[in-house]
C-alpha cells in the first residue's frame, strides 16, 4: 500500500473561500472521504444517545461560534481516521487551531500516515461576495446540525432549490457579525497552524487563490497533489 492510498488532505481557508466545494470534486475526482468535525459530533450524538458526551457538548458549548472542544474534535478525527486506515481522507476546515494541528501531526505520524495541507485563499470582496449570494436547502442538505452545502438555485426562481423547489436559506454563520468572526477566528489561528505544520511537522503545503480571475482551483489541486486519480 503506497502513500497516495493513506493520504490525508487538510483543507482549510477562511469563510466563502470554497472549501466545501474543492472538497467534494477532489473526493469525487479520487475517491476520497470527507470528514467534517461538527457532523462527525451530529452523528455521534444521534447514534448513542445513552452517551451524553457528544449530546452536551453541542448543547453546552460556550464558544460563541459553536466550536467543539479540542480534545473533542480530535478524538472524532482521529476515530475517523483509524476506522478508514487506507482511505483517503479530506479533512474539510480542520485543523483549525495550532493545538488540533499538532495532535493532527502527531497521530498520523505514529500512525505512518501521510497528511498534506491546502490552504484556499481568495480577496476580501470576492469572500463577501460568495458569503452574501450563497444559500442552502433545507430539503436536499440533511446534514447533522442543519444544511450547510451550497445549493444551486433555480433559474426561472432564483429562491428556490433547482432540484426540489424548496425556498432557499442563508446559513446563519454567513450573516454579519458570524460571519465577521469566523474571519477573524481563522486569521488569528491560521499563523499557528502553519508554525506547528510546516515548520515543526514538515507538512507539505500549497495555497490556493480561487478568486474568479484565477484557474480553477480543483484542476491546479490534482496537479499538485500526490492523490491517485479513480480510472473513468
Amino acid at each position: 500500500m503506497n502513500a497516495a492510498h493513506a493520504l490525508v488532505v487538510a483543507v482549510i481557508g477562511p469563510p466563502g473561500a470554497g472549501k466545501s466545494t474543492l472538497s467534494r470534486s477532489l473526493a469525487e475526482t479520487c475517491t476520497a472521504s470527507i470528514f467534517r468535525v461538527r457532523e462527525a459530533a451530529h452523528r455521534a450524538a444521534h447514534a448513542d444517545p445513552v452517551n451524553p458526551v457528544f449530546a452536551a457538548a453541542l448543547e453546552s458549548t460556550r464558544d460563541p461560534l459553536g466550536w467543539l472542544p479540542d480534545l473533542l474534535a480530535h478524538h472524532l478525527v482521529r476515530g475517523a481516521l483509524d476506522a478508514a486506515p487506507y482511505q483517503k481522507m479530506i479533512l474539510e476546515g480542520f485543523p483549525g487551531n495550532d493545538y488540533q494541528a499538532r495532535a493532527l501531526a502527531l497521530h498520523l505520524r505514529a500512525v505512518g500516515r501521510q497528511l498534506s495541507v491546502i490552504e484556499l485563499t481568495a480577496r476580501p470582496g470576492t469572500l463577501a461576495g460568495r458569503l452574501a449570494r450563497r444559500r442552502v436547502c433545507p430539503s436536499c442538505d440533511t446534514s447533522p446540525g442543519g444544511p450547510r452545502h451550497p445549493a444551486a438555485a433555480s433559474r426561472a426562481l432564483p429562491s428556490l432549490c433547482s432540484a426540489c423547489g424548496t425556498p432557499l436559506l442563508v446559513r446563519d454563520t454567513d450573516r454579519g457579525e458570524q460571519a465577521a468572526a469566523r474571519q477573524a477566528r481563522y486569521t488569528a489561528n491560521l499563523p499557528g497552524i502553519r508554525a506547528v505544520l510546516v515548520h515543526e511537522a514538515g507538512v507539505p503545503w500549497q495555497t490556493l487563490a480561487t478568486d474568479p480571475d484565477e484557474p480553477p482551483a480543483s484542476a491546479r489541486l490534482l496537479s499538485l497533489m500526490p492523490f491517485e486519480r479513480t480510472p473513468l
